[in-house]
């Protein structure tokens, strides 16, 4: 399938599609909320073979897993991820269309943020200690009811500010505001959009308030971090300020950007968007992890015990960035909620900006948008076993055995390492580039806030369902939970 251009591979199956008479607007209805059983479905009836699903823009085509190596290793001019996260995000409405012709951001995670997380963390951990007290004040003499999405926005927005913004600007509340804001009203847009042909977006977009709420936003982070680059730039230069790691006031983007950028990437403005962007990525993932790990939690409590007797074992010998690392059993609670509750249905999208024949012999045309059933992979019971069920230890025991027969190796079955049926963060050298720094973060807040609080549900309530929408998984922000301070809770930090 060609995207937008509806041009049919029509030896290729459709799923999703009840009948031949439904207009194309009324299966991306059914799409929007049924994606989860569409996708399920293709995925059973079609494991080693390519189908295709309908959306209001054009068809995907959804690829099987014995394709996931060879697309990986598409060349980016060949298969653009990039280009189909920006159709995907509609970037013409929500000002993410940079990311097509920049890689700043990509780079300056992977060569300036990864290598330091161990100059990195000590910071983070002097930005958490206050935070909690600050965004969940509770007594330890009663239950104190909270929303978890309205703390853990505040949290998360405060932890990535102190390395998107540095010291000066991480407590500045109108960023703080942008950085979560800016990616509600992106997704607000998004998903109204999604649900009307392209030819209308134009015309309905301006009409959202969403829609200029996003470029509001914007144009604030703009008006609040452009003087900053401008100053910053003239000052590296002309050669009165070069970039020192070893000083904490430089271990952070702002400081990063303006030491790696070149060309037309050397532009204020241009810098304060990418800031943007990158709030995008680590407050919205970091805020749906930390929830949907909580929720797991709580709804087993017996891991609970398990991560924090975990943890005093660790601290008895001193608590540095290595200990991050030894949690293994929180790892493979993390890697478990994150199988559970992955942030979409499908991934590895790809858009095909020149034709390609797989070695297989399936061959794909100019302008197709493709993508694998991830979620469907990861909870099928022929890799996962009872994939309905939490088992917090899964990936641990995995790793027990493989450390054993790989003679101490230690480094498969991990939070951060993408495997074959484990895709929530990409695979091959596409793989999501940040996912150490979300790892540490991650891991941080929990244990602090296990070693600390205490969580329930509300009375007679479970663990929250989680909302799909389109491709989408997200917490529903408006369910609420209970807290409490421990006795004799203490900190590793």
């Amino acid at each position: 399938m060609v995207y937008e251009h509806g041009c049919v591979l029509e030896k290729v199956p459709v799923i999703g599609r009840y009948s031949v008479l439904l207009p194309r607007t009324i299966l991306n209805f059914i799409y929007a909320f049924k994606s989860q059983q569409i996708i399920e479905r293709g995925y059973q009836e079609f494991k080693d073979r390519t189908c295709q699903f309908i959306r209001i823009d054009g068809q995907m085509l959804l690829l099987p897993l014995n394709l996931l190596e060879e697309l990986s290793s598409i060349p980016n001019h060949i298969a653009s991820r990039n280009k189909a996260l920006e159709h995907d995000l509609l970037g013409r409405y929500t000002g993410i269309s940079l990311i097509l012709d920049s890689r700043l951001h990509h780079t300056i995670i992977q060569r300036k943020l990864t290598p330091r997380l161990e100059q990195v963390a000590p910071v983070l951990e002097g930005e958490l200690a206050g935070l909690f007290e600050e965004y969940l004040p509770a007594s330890s003499d009663r239950w104190t009811i909270f929303q978890p999405h309205h703390v853990f926005a505040k949290i998360s927005s405060r932890l990535s500010a102190r390395m998107l913004v540095g010291p000066e600007l991480c407590r500045n509340e109108e960023w703080l505001e942008v950085s979560v804001k800016f990616t509600e009203s992106l997704f607000t847009s998004v998903a109204i959009l999604r649900f009307l042909p392209p030819c209308i977006r134009s015309f309905v977009g301006p009409l959202l308030p969403s829609y200029w709420q996003s470029r509001n936003y914007l144009r604030i982070a703009k008006g609040l971090l452009s003087p900053v680059f401008e100053k910053l730039l003239e000052e590296h230069d002309t050669g009165k300020w070069e970039l020192d790691n070893t000083n904490e006031a430089n271990l952070n983007m702002i400081a990063w950007l303006v030491d790696s950028a070149k060309g037309a990437d050397r532009d204020a403005s241009t810098l304060a968007h990418i800031e943007v962007l990158l709030a995008l990525a680590s407050v919205h993932t970091t805020l749906q992890r930390l929830i949907s790990t909580l929720y797991d939690l709580t709804a087993n409590p017996s891991y609970i015990e398990d991560i924090l007797q975990e943890i005093g074992e660790v601290q008895s010998s001193g608590w540095s960035i290595s200990s991050y690392a030894k949690l293994r059993k929180m790892d493979s609670i993390l890697r478990e909620s994150q199988r559970m509750s992955p942030p979409t249905i499908v991934g590895m999208k790809r858009i095909f900006q020149a034709p390609y024949t797989f070695t297989t012999g399936f061959h794909v045309p100019a302008g197709a948008h493709v993508c694998l059933p991830t979620f469907a992979i990861e909870n099928d019971p022929a890799v996962t076993p009872s994939p309905e069920i939490f088992d917090g230890l899964r990936s641990y025991r995995k790793r027990l055995a493989s450390k054993v027969s790989s003679h101490g190796k230690d480094q498969e079955h991990i939070f951060t390492t993408p495997e074959k049926t484990m895709l929530g963060f990409g695979f091959g050298k596409t793989a999501c580039p940040g996912r150490f720094f979300a790892d540490v973060v991650l891991k941080m807040v929990c244990v602090k806030m296990f070693q600390e609080y205490e969580f329930k549900f509300m009375e007679a309530q479970s663990r929250p369902k989680n909302f799909v929408l389109h491709d989408w998984i997200f917490t529903r922000p408006w369910d609420t939970m209970m807290v409490r301070k421990k006795n004799n809770g203490f900190g590793s930090f």
